[in-house]
């Protein structure tokens, strides 16, 4: 279940990671909430104080790997703001280093190895501004460390995580509290990295420690009207993919368990199935209209099964 501290879930999450690492796989994920939710949603709070909160328990949990760990920034702002957050130390703890994944600036490139759509059509004319950022100097390895940890690398960031990966022997690499779910249904958009970076690459990225949680309101025909209800999707690593409801008193139920990994609209169907609400109220047409027909993503549905991995999904 969930864990009820941020100690705990660093634990599970270092235990997770190095199970999957012992397995063989090397790309790997762990997503969680880095502040808990009165933060994240509060208005005061700003994307600096996630990026920092990130920091802190990146370092955390590189720490007790028990592997010489460069965790990676995207350039060198973000560095020397994690720098100042660690201290001032570039070397939080023994052997965790504080790295900027590109030495220098960058500029907009197409960079696909994609076929080019035809000209006059409409992928075309928004394919001029799918562009891939390619740096003007190559990303930088850390040929000392045995493992990486990418942090606060945006969609249009991805590529040169995708370059680092292949740069260095494809060496572990663990991207953390990416948003990688947000972060693929970005791709394709105009000034976003094509689609086929979740086929090559995003599609290799295993789930060692998965934490998402969601919330929903559903339609009634009789009092309240409106039925709040939210839940998580939880993971860890060897372990099943399990849809949690929040019960409403800091407690989790477990409603669905699977080996695979629900997509979003399955995840909030399995919530709904669990409400305790009359049959009626569960299949009236108004609750029908608002979870629409559609229940996945393209990246989920991926109708011409171009991912060359289903390591995302497992």
């Amino acid at each position: 279940k969930p864990p009820a501290s941020f100690e705990a879930l660093i634990v599970q999450a270092q235990k997770s990671v190095s199970a999957a690492l012992d397995d063989g796989y090397t790309l790997l994920e762990v997503e969680f909430p880095p502040l808990p939710t009165s933060v994240l949603e509060d208005a005061s709070s700003s994307a600096y104080d996630v990026s920092d909160a990130n920091v802190r328990l990146a370092a955390r949990f590189a720490k007790a790997l028990g592997k010489r760990v460069a965790i990676m920034l995207p350039d060198r702002p973000e560095l020397e703001r994690a720098v100042k957050v660690a201290g001032g130390r570039t070397e939080p703890y023994p052997g965790v280093t504080l790295h900027s994944l590109t030495a220098g600036s960058s500029v907009l490139s197409s960079s696909d190895n994609s076929p080019p759509p035809p000209p006059n059509s409409l992928e075309a004319f928004f394919g001029r501004f799918n562009l891939e950022r390619v740096g003007r100097t190559e990303v930088t390895p850390v040929p000392e460390a045995e493992l990486y940890v990418v942090l606060t690398s945006s969609c249009q960031e991805l590529p040169d995580v995708e370059r680092l990966w292949e740069a260095d022997g494809r060496k572990a690499m663990v991207l953390f509290n990416l948003k990688l779910d947000t972060q693929r249904g970005d791709l394709g958009l105009p000034a976003f990295p094509r689609k086929a970076l979740q086929h090559r690459f995003l599609s290799y990225v295993k789930p060692a420690y998965f934490l998402r949680s969601r919330s929903y309101t559903l339609s009634l025909r009789r009092p309240p009207f409106i039925l709040p209800f939210s839940g998580a999707l939880f993971r860890t690593y060897p372990g099943p993919y399990q849809c949690l409801l929040d019960t409403g008193t800091g407690n989790y139920r477990v409603v669905a368990t699977d080996d695979v990994r629900p997509a979003l609209g399955e995840f909030k169907e399995s919530l709904r199935q669990a409400l305790k609400i009359d049959d009626v109220d569960k299949g009236q047409a108004s609750d029908v209209l608002t979870r629409g027909f559609k229940t996945k993503t393209w990246f989920e549905e991926d109708a011409e099964q171009l991912d060359e991995s289903n390591n995302w999904r497992s």
